[in-house]
């Protein structure tokens, strides 16, 4: 009997033993943060985050980490890990807009940070992102100005809630741009700029935005109508001269754009109704959804409307129609060459052609198969049952049109249409 029981009593140490190593401990991690915000690499004032991965083989979401305490510099958390084992991780910049930034440490090859976790856990050294300890003992700082009063008188920037920032090449247009902060008593914006000096008198091209990589941009500011502003990079610290949102210097420099679009086919698909829905055009300028209200042309489905633009000249304006405030968009593809918005190049006097909604032109083709006697005919734009399309034929193109009965709302027919030639149309309300 006792045979019998010693090897479970050794079954059981060696259980108790496992259970040992697989303790979980707190474990702390610290990462300096200062050189990749004096890069401009970091910003956490724009919602710039830090994010553990690799722990436990998370490397798509991993863990949030925060500010320290002692060192806003530093970011920190903690997580429990096995006693004995050895966790692969990295940490990342989060940025508030656009793609991760990950870290290539030098002391580990660029590859993952990692070490064996000891029994009660440990608080890891501070290191610092990428391992990159210092800034460059090269570095320039690049002060920018801006003047937002024109921005605020047109609506475009409230100062208690909105925020500039300054974006360029420096960083390869990334998302993380250069706060700039209020001077108070003024209208009047400052940032810096830190980065290192890549080649003498390189030329620089940046831009601002409001509320960040996603908000609103301005257009076309640079030099003799280019898209960017620019400046030369030298060896020397540089505070530029100051500039006005959109190069504006008063409010006189505003320009009226006319839209007109037409709607017919969306009468016809049932999903617009002249007199009771509304039309709205909206852009760069405002993209809440009912920004500028068109209004109809007599009885016709076209609506007209004009919209006063304080940008300059050259500026690429995009833009689209909305249906009821917003309820209904066009769909994206809608602009040329398939780009999300419908375009146009800002002058002096722009009055825009007709456009047509989602850039429907007409109810699409009728088409025609089946034998003598039993000819079916169907069409696309008659799925929709509340739509207003119906569908007509005729016996001479010169001669007049007849509604085909029992096709309003459906997208086919069937029928013994007699002896040829028969033409079809689709025609709405």
């Amino acid at each position: 009997m006792k045979s019998l029981r010693h090897p479970l009593i050794l079954a059981a140490a060696a259980l108790a033993g496992t259970l040992a190593i697989a303790s979980a401990d707190p474990v702390v991690f610290n990462v300096n943060m200062s050189v990749q915000t004096a890069l401009g690499n970091f910003n956490a004032g724009n919602g710039d985050t830090v994010r553990l991965l690799g722990l436990n083989g998370d490397w798509s979401t991993g863990v949030a980490m925060v500010p320290s305490v002692a060192d806003t510099n530093i970011w920190t958390v903690t997580n429990d890990l096995a006693a004995g084992s050895w966790p692969n991780y990295k940490f990342v910049i989060a940025p508030a807009a656009g793609s991760w930034i990950w870290e290539s440490p030098a002391s580990f090859g660029g590859g993952n940070r990692y070490f064996q976790v000891p029994a009660g856990g440990t608080n890891l050294p501070v290191v610092y992102f990428s391992d990159v300890t210092n800034l460059p003992a090269y570095t320039v700082q690049i002060t920018f100005q801006l003047d937002m009063e024109f921005a605020i008188q047109q609506g475009l920037f409230n100062m208690g809630s909105d925020y500039v920032d300054a974006f360029g090449s420096w960083n390869n247009w990334a998302a993380t741009g250069v706060l700039l902060t209020n001077v108070p008593g003024t209208s009047n914006y400052v940032g810096t700029l830190t980065t290192t000096a890549l080649t003498t008198n390189t030329v620089v091209s940046y831009k601002y935005a409001i509320d960040g990589y996603g908000g609103t941009w301005e257009g076309n500011v640079g030099p003799n109508g280019a898209q960017n502003r620019t400046f030369t990079l030298t060896n020397l610290n540089q505070v530029l001269p100051l500039a006005y949102w959109n190069n504006l210097t008063n409010l006189n420099s505003s320009f009226n754009v006319g839209f007109q679009v037409n709607l017919a086919v969306e009468d016809a698909l049932g999903i617009f109704t002249p007199g009771s829905d509304t039309v709205f055009v909206n852009g760069d300028w405002n993209w809440s959804g009912s920004a500028v209200q068109l209004m109809p042309v007599g009885s016709s489905d076209v609506y007209t409307g004009a919209v006063t633009l304080a940008l300059a000249p050259g500026t690429v304006v995009n833009y689209k129609y909305t249906i009821d405030g917003g309820l209904i968009w066009e769909n994206n593809g809608v602009g040329p060459g398939g780009a999300q918005n419908h375009q146009f190049t800002l002058s002096t006097s722009t009055n825009l052609p007709l456009d047509y909604f989602n850039n429907y032109q007409n109810l699409g083709p009728v088409q025609i198969s089946g034998a003598p006697g039993q000819t079916v005919v169907f069409w696309a734009s008659g799925t929709n049952v509340n739509n207003r399309i119906r569908l007509q034929k005729a016996t001479n193109l010169l001669s007049g049109w007849s509604d085909v009965p029992n096709t309003q709302g459906v997208n086919s027919v069937t029928n013994d249409f007699g002896p040829g030639p028969v033409f079809f149309r689709l025609t709405g309300p």
